[in-house]
């Protein structure tokens, strides 16, 4: 006999497809209150009239990650948040910030402590701790749950959120972005249940984005993967593909334009990643 989901209406009213949902709500339901604690939007805040934004960053810590690993901790804190805040220079809306990173095990990063003793979550983008090993560490990492972290990453973005609009009265719009470089290996294997909810969603509320950065061998065809398998929109879907006989140097620019078309995506409901690609040059300043 199964066990009938219970549908939180919260979470259902991202979703325009009660199967969608009801994937969510099953994942959500293992994720105890405290685990999506953050800082709350103040009615300061929303008086600017640009609404609440709830950007999710799902971040790929597999052993294949490994050359890339010092990268992504480094640009993470000296280039891809200074190039958000810049690009959110004219952007109104109401900025908070969550993630995970996953191997075979998902976890948690930027936690951090309020003045009270409480663990925080959910982050204002002048106030996102430093990534750091501890949060991010390909060399500890195993295999590669990708599935399971999207709805992990997905079900912790809806119950801030949610919890959120039941605090101010405000729907927010939820980014759940997606960072890996190969394909999942881990329960389910199924894409299916991804797609479902991915699909399931209300577009107008929800959006996933997909970045894949080879490092080895990858996927053979990663947009397919993300488009087909997963379900993501292809306007949101960006690849970034070694070149034949990559030097460190151009791995290093082609992983730090990556992280420049992120900032922009993260940046503003309005830019796809396919928009922010094209806005983005081929960068030459490494050093």
């Amino acid at each position: 006999m199964t066990t009938k989901v219970q549908i939180d209406p919260a979470i259902a009213a991202f979703f325009s497809d009660p199967n969608g949902s009801s994937v969510v709500s099953a994942m959500a339901s293992q994720i105890v209150a405290p685990m999506v604690r953050g800082e709350d939007v103040k009615p300061e805040e929303l008086a600017m009239g640009g609404g609440i934004r709830v950007v999710m960053f799902v971040l790929d810590r597999s052993p294949s990650m490994e050359p890339v690993g010092d990268l992504l901790l480094t640009d993470f804190n000296s280039e891809f948040v200074p190039a958000l805040k810049a690009a959110r220079a004219d952007d109104t809306s109401v900025l908070r910030i969550g993630g995970t990173s996953f191997s075979s095990d998902i976890t948690p990063i930027w936690v951090c402590q309020d003045p009270t003793g409480n663990d925080l979550y959910f982050h204002e983008l002048d106030k996102l701790p430093q990534l750091t090993v501890a949060d991010y560490n390909p060399r500890a990492g195993w295999s590669t749950a990708l599935h399971e972290a999207i709805l992990d990453g997905t079900a912790r973005a809806l119950k801030f959120g949610a919890d959120q609009q039941a605090k101010m009265g405000t729907a927010p719009d939820i980014d759940v972005v997606i960072l890996t470089d190969g394909r999942n290996n881990c329960d389910p294997l199924d894409p299916a249940v991804v797609k479902t909810m991915i699909t399931g969603a209300n577009r107008t509320q929800m959006r996933f984005s997909f970045f894949y950065f080879q490092t080895d061998l990858g996927l053979k065809d990663p947009e397919v993967y993300a488009v087909d398998e997963l379900g993501i929109d292809g306007e949101n879907v960006q690849v970034f593909k070694a070149k034949p006989n990559e030097s460190p140097t151009d791995r290093r620019k082609r992983f730090r334009r990556m992280m420049r078309v992120m900032s922009r995506v993260s940046a503003s409901k309005g830019t796809s990643a396919v928009q922010a690609a094209a806005a983005t040059p081929v960068v030459d300043d490494i050093v």
